[in-house]
C-alpha cells in the first residue's frame, strides 16, 4: 500500500523521507528512486539512490508525474522503492483531493509490479478521509 507521511510545513516530513530511503539501502535487493523538485536534497542521499529532479523533466501535474513514474519503472524492471517528496509542491495541486487519482494510479502500480511507494505530503489540514488508509505509521 502507498504510504503517506503527511504534516505542516517544517515539520521533518523530508527529513523522515531521506532517513527511510536511505534506511532501505541495505535491505532491498533492486533499485531504489528518490523523486523531488529541489536539487538541495540530492547530497543527503545515499549515492546508490537515484536522485530526480521533476524540475528538469518540466513535471508540473499529477498526470504528468503518474506519466513519469511509469516510464520508471518501464525502463528498469529493479526498481522497488520509489520515494517522492513534496507531493503538492511537485504537482502544483490546489487541493489534496486533487491527488486521489495519482495515489490510486501508485497503489496499482505497486501492486502490478511488486514497486513500494512512500510520498510525503506538505499541509496544515489533516489528511482527508479518503487517504487515511494511506497514512505512514
Amino acid at each position: 500500500m502507498v504510504q503517506i507521511i503527511s504534516g505542516p510545513k517544517g515539520s521533518g516530513k523530508t527529513k523522515e523521507i531521506i532517513n527511510l530511503a536511505n534506511g532501505q539501502i541495505t535491505e532491498v535487493m533492486g533499485e531504489i528512486v528518490f523523486i523531488n523538485d529541489r536539487e538541495k536534497y540530492r547530497e543527503e542521499l545515499d549515492t546508490v539512490i537515484r536522485y530526480v529532479n521533476t524540475e528538469d523533466f518540466y513535471i508540473y501535474t499529477p498526470a504528468e508525474l503518474f506519466g513519469f513514474v511509469n516510464g520508471l519503472i518501464a525502463g528498469n524492471y529493479d526498481i522497488e522503492r520509489i520515494y517522492i517528496d513534496n507531493l503538492v509542491r511537485v504537482t502544483r495541486i490546489k487541493e489534496l483531493n486533487d491527488l486521489e487519482e495519482l495515489i490510486q494510479g501508485l497503489e496499482q502500480l505497486e501492486n502490478k509490479y511488486s514497486v513500494k511507494f512512500v510520498v510525503s505530503i506538505t499541509s496544515a489540514e489533516p489528511l482527508p478521509e479518503n487517504f487515511r488508509e494511506y497514512a505512514y505509521s
